[in-house]
């Protein structure tokens, strides 16, 4: 596990993956409270598909760090504008069916009011238990076992 505040690692883990040829990264926030995880309903690709639920997201540009762009997903997506991110948690890769890769870094985050999420026509949310969340969002138990882990 890295440190958030090992920031040298974090940026050669972007290094890495430039190297692998994945350009495209974005930030996703793991979001407790009461035992909770929040979830969002993210837009289906066509009307026959129902929606997906994920963990908050969203792309870090060019310029910005792994942390500097969860903050501003946070704040500008999401509406938390005091995010503590704690620590990074890991990563997951998303094929997009134009056949590009999406690293996903994954990070703890700690939301001063967490029930003041943005209440947006387009943003859906829920509160989600461990074990529904493992039903619901592909490839999140390896993110699980180190929160857990970690919070022991």
């Amino acid at each position: 596990m890295i440190s958030l505040f090992d920031n040298g690692q974090l940026d050669e883990l972007v290094t890495r993956t430039h190297s692998e040829g994945i350009t495209d990264l974005a930030a996703a926030a793991l979001i407790e409270h009461g035992g909770r995880f929040l979830l969002i309903e993210a837009a289906a690709p066509d009307f026959d598909t129902p929606p997906a639920w994920e963990l908050p997201t969203g792309s870090v540009w060019a310029g910005e760090t792994l942390v500097m762009g969860m903050h501003r997903v946070l704040a500008e997506h999401f509406g938390f504008s005091s995010a503590k991110v704690d620590r990074y948690l890991g990563h997951n890769d998303h094929l997009h069916d134009h056949g590009k890769i999406t690293r996903v870094f994954v990070f703890a985050v700690t939301v001063e009011h967490p029930d003041s999420i943005c209440q947006s026509a387009h943003l859906g949310h829920r509160w989600i238990n461990s074990i529904s969340i493992s039903n619901t969002v592909n490839d999140i138990d390896g993110i699980l076992r180190v929160y857990y882990a970690d919070n022991t």
